[in-house]
């Protein structure tokens, strides 16, 4: 049949990648739009907090995703970022604003420090490490003097109504998400995309055919890292006070494994779908158990995911494309 041959041909397949295309970007307009004009504090709140959540997934993505390393310490890297913009604003009184950048790179050198000797490692020992760097960090933070410990560190509150502040934080969060994400689907389609995928399978066989695999988790490690110590300058000052426990909870790392596993590691698309669905999910179940019971609830949720939706979300739809592929190119042709 000529649908069939059509079904099939590359020109269909170029013109469902431009009708994705054309869907995502009517999505951005739609939330530009809502940002103009949406007043309810809550609901911008909330998708603020979904974009930022976006971010650090696709930030996770680059190695956890598409590299295959379990990180569990991202929030280490956030919070980092956090707090270099925080010290820099309480003891050089400079914008979070305008030091974002040098959080990232404080971020990004940490991501260096830790990830030289760590990534040596893998598979669970890799994942166990991140962990307990992070419990680390959040106990040198409590005792550094400079930081002020327990103490905190309080940030000067914005010249903006609540509704200026909320909306202020949306579009940041917003374009920066739009902006990692458009990041994030370049390097899956560069030679640095295909090294991490090519790792994630078989690292052994990668060094073989020449993938210098220890430089290549280095850069995509401190990639990484920059962006979540962006987001995390720019938390700070959304919040404005920062401590060592809330900062770095574990939570954080957590909620951002979660979203890239339940979206679909290793694939762009996974963090837009992941971190609304999680955060959603978190909030409702919020309001009926503890937090205890909500992990519980989620460890449960990955548990199966990995074992009968490998791939989550965007693993369901591969599969089914390919499905799809394989029934129309079986298919006998007709006049």
């Amino acid at each position: 049949m000529l649908s069939v041959f059509f079904l099939g041909s590359g020109e269909s397949r170029g013109w469902r990648r431009w009708m994705g295309v054309a869907f995502w970007i009517a999505v951005l307009v739609a939330l530009v739009l809502y940002g103009l004009i949406g007043t309810r504090l809550f609901y911008l709140s909330t998708l603020g907090t979904v974009f930022m959540y976006i971010v650090l997934t696709q930030a996770w993505n680059i190695l956890g995703g598409y590299g295959g390393y379990l990180n569990f310490g991202m929030v280490t890297f956030f919070g980092t970022g956090a707090y270099a913009s925080a010290i820099l604003f309480h003891y050089f009184g400079l914008s979070p604003f305008l030091t974002a950048p040098l959080a990232g790179l404080a971020a990004a050198i940490a991501g260096l420090l830790i990830g030289i000797p760590t990534l040596r490692l893998r598979g669970a020992y890799f994942a166990l490490v991140t962990m307990i760097i992070t419990f680390a960090v959040q106990i040198l933070v409590l005792n550094l003097p400079w930081t002020q410990g327990a103490l905190g560190i309080y940030m000067q509150p914005i010249g903006l109504t609540p509704l200026g502040v909320e909306r202020l934080f949306y579009f940041l969060f917003l374009g920066l998400a739009a902006a990692v994400t458009a990041l994030v689907y370049a390097i899956e389609r560069s030679n640095m995309g295909w090294a991490l995928v090519a790792i994630r399978e078989d690292e052994d066989a990668a060094e073989i055919v020449g993938v210098k695999t220890i430089e290549v988790k280095w850069i995509a490690n401190a990639i990484a890292c920059f962006i979540a110590g962006v987001v995390g300058g720019l938390y700070a000052q959304r919040i404005m006070y920062l401590e060592p426990f809330g900062t770095f909870s574990f939570d954080i790392s957590l909620n951002t494994v979660l979203m890239a596993v339940i979206g679909g590691a290793g694939a762009w698309q996974g963090p837009l779908i992941g971190a609304p669905v999680v955060l959603l999910v978190a909030d409702t179940l919020r309001v009926t158990f503890t937090s205890e019971v909500n992990r519980a609830i989620f460890s449960i949720v990955v548990i199966v995911i990995a074992l009968f939706v490998p791939g989550g979300v965007m693993g369901l739809i591969h599969r089914w494309r390919r499905k799809k592929r394989v029934e129309v190119n079986a298919a006998p042709e007709k006049n």
